[in-house]
């Protein structure tokens, strides 16, 4: 496997083949996770105005 390089050429070229093997929903669904989590880390850290 590590002495092989024709290995990753067998197994599809590039590493970047993978985001185009059918699994667009769960990428879009771990962007979507990332994004509800950045925002939600901001909101906890943004000060809030009391009264």
């Amino acid at each position: 496997m590590y002495d092989n390089p024709a290995a990753p050429l067998a197994a599809g070229g590039t590493g970047s083949v993978l985001a185009y093997t059918g699994f667009g929903s769960i990428w879009l669904a771990l962007a979507a996770f990332a994004l509800i989590a950045v925002g939600t880390a901001l909101l906890r850290i943004v000060p809030r105005k009391q009264g």
